[in-house]
């Protein structure tokens, strides 16, 4: 049986107290994306969550991994197998005391229970269960980079067409003095 190992937490957290009242909320608990309060931004991101490929993917890994855990967890219940069958044969009327055709019907039924006693359905319902967790945690992950990713470009590009305006006023102003000079010296 796997047990998590106990961890030894300190009672404070970068010199914070633990026992923070529970209406303070911190910057961190806020979705960060809340906190630009960029509305082109939130709806890059829309978009990219919607369209990329990389999130779909991971989101059916995720339906994958569940139904791998929902067939393991099948195992712990009984399991009922069937099977029926026709045949219609005709004997020669010589060496046999039935003439014309016989038809024959067989039909089975089974059904079979496996007593976990070491463990084994358990352990792969465990396994399986983990699985899932990890493929979930992944589809997180990929949630995640996808974002990361749309706003680091987006803030890229921000801070691209703010160099580009103050470009643009730097070489106005320069202009401006040439002109003044140019002025200047005519005169």
């Amino acid at each position: 049986d796997y047990k998590r190992p106990e961890l030894q937490v300190p009672p404070e957290f970068r010199g914070q107290p633990t026992d923070v009242p529970a209406c303070e909320k911190s910057i961190a608990d806020l979705a960060w994306w809340d906190v630009f309060q960029d509305p082109p931004l939130k709806k890059l991101i829309d978009e990219a969550l919607q369209n990329g490929y990389d999130a779909r993917l991971a989101a059916w890994r995720v339906e994958e991994a569940r139904a791998n855990a929902g067939i393991a967890r099948s195992e712990f219940f009984p399991q009922i197998q069937g099977e029926a069958g026709w045949s219609r044969n005709r004997f020669p009327d010589i060496t046999s005391q039935v003439s014309g055709p016989v038809n024959l019907y067989d039909v089975n039924l089974g059904l079979t229970w496996e007593i976990d006693l070491w463990g084994r359905i358990r352990r792969l319902n465990e396994a399986a269960l983990a699985r899932y967790l990890a493929n979930e945690e992944a589809r997180r992950g990929v949630m995640l980079s996808l974002v990361s990713d749309v706003a680091t470009a987006y803030f890229r590009l921000r801070a691209l067409d703010y160099q580009l305006e103050i470009a643009k006023r730097t070489a106005t102003a320069f202009q401006e003095t040439y002109d003044l000079f140019n002025r200047r010296l005519e005169a």
